[in-house]
């Protein structure tokens, strides 16, 4: 729950009790016989969303979230706030809700945005507390797939390259902090090109998903895997020495050459280790694994280089 002051909110013409059918309104004041928080009106979407009849709700408690207890606690709070005199013309207070049960069993439980304002209104002589719910599970939901949709790579389904550099600068500034060690493997597909070139596209696409599955499959629960770019890869690896990088980069690489791939011969990767320092950059970092990389590409492929 969060307490926004007057000049947080946007003032302007009062709040109408007809509001879209997006959103569910109540008016509230505290009762003068010192009965709690009262429902003053309420519109046809706040019935529709709590349930019953209009005259129901008039003179009775009213409902800010599902959960009881959190309700009950909730109205104490406004009506020892307006008691007080903390709750000033245009205060807000807010916060998220979730419903008790979601439309089917496949769907999540609804997410209930709800704000309660301070507010003058024609026809009452007193201020009083507009309560306004919304049901935001679909834009939530909209924002949390354009947030996956921006951090993912689409051919492979993993973290993309741009998610990947904002992880690694996150572990750099908890090496910085805490010591604590992590390393990075780069690899690449062996002879990629040749693929492409005598195979089609369309197969070295079925070869990098593959192989994203493979490296997903096969590295620990902690470590993070991302398409780089082209045929390349990273791995981050945290808590994990350079030693312990090497040998989780041989496993990898053991894999990848034993694996049956789609409409391709036998696959191998080179792998690229380095053990992040102190002292290190994003940069820095990178350029070492990348040298990593190209020895074990200059020494023959299929290999690990540290």
């Amino acid at each position: 729950m969060t307490l926004e002051t007057p000049q947080d909110t946007e003032q302007g013409a009062p709040l109408s009790i007809s509001e879209p059918s997006s959103q569910a309104v109540a008016v509230l004041c505290g009762s003068p016989e010192g009965r709690g928080i009262r429902v003053l009106d309420v519109s046809a979407e706040y019935v529709q969303f709590w349930g019953g009849e209009r005259d129901h709700w008039l003179g009775a408690e009213p409902c800010i979230v599902h959960q009881s207890a959190a309700n009950k606690q909730l109205l104490n709070q406004l009506n020892n706030a307006l008691a007080c005199g903390k709750l000033s013309l245009g205060c807000s207070i807010s916060g998220l809700d979730h419903a008790d049960e979601a439309p089917c069993s496949n769907a999540p439980r609804p997410l209930i945005e709800w704000r309660v304002t301070v507010m003058s209104m024609p026809g009452y002589a007193d201020n009083v507390l507009v309560l306004v719910q919304r049901d935001i599970t679909k834009r939530v939901e909209k924002e949390a797939e354009l947030k996956r949709l921006a951090t993912t790579d689409m051919l492979t389904g993993l973290m993309n390259r741009s998610r990947f550099d904002h992880l690694l600068k996150h572990e750099l500034g908890r090496l910085n902090r805490y010591v604590r060690p992590f390393s990075l493997i780069m690899l690449d597909i062996d002879y990629f090109k040749t693929i492409n070139d005598s195979q089609g596209h369309d197969v070295g696409d079925q070869v990098l998903r593959a192989l994203a599955t493979l490296l997903e499959d096969n590295l620990r629960t902690a470590d993070y895997c991302a398409r780089w770019g082209g045929e390349e890869f990273m791995i981050l690896a945290p808590e994990t020495s350079l030693e312990q990088a090497a040998q989780l980069a041989e496993k990898v690489r053991q894999c990848i050459r034993s694996a049956q791939f789609p409409g391709a011969e036998r696959v191998t990767i080179s792998l690229g280790v380095a053990e992040a320092t102190p002292s290190d950059t994003a940069k820095s970092v990178m350029k070492r694994v990348d040298n990593a990389l190209y020895h074990a590409k200059e020494r023959g492929r299929d290999r690990v280089a540290s």
